[in-house]
């Protein structure tokens, strides 16, 4: 068998597979694919979220050894030695 004959047989058994496909089934594999592609989109908008914050707090620590600390960056100071692990 040739090359061209492996993509002819293996592109006519994708369609007979799809075409035995009920509309529920059809469905079902839309709504588990717009599943998995909403998970992935909130995974990475909370990633991205969470550098932003890490990225300011390290911000203000980085200030507050150049300039006196005000009161608002002590207790952002206060609240990373407390819960290192959470930023």
């Amino acid at each position: 068998m040739d090359k061209y004959s492996h993509a002819t047989y293996g592109s006519a058994g994708l369609i007979a597979f799809f075409a035995g496909l009920s509309l529920y089934e059809w469905c079902f594999f839309i709504g588990v694919f717009a599943s998995v592609a909403l998970g992935i989109m909130t995974y990475l908008l909370n990633r991205r979220e969470q550098m932003k914050r890490t990225r300011i707090l390290q911000d203000i620590l980085e200030s507050l050894k150049t300039e006196p600390a005000s009161e608002s960056a002590r207790i952002v100071n206060e609240l990373v030695q407390k819960a290192p692990g959470e930023l």
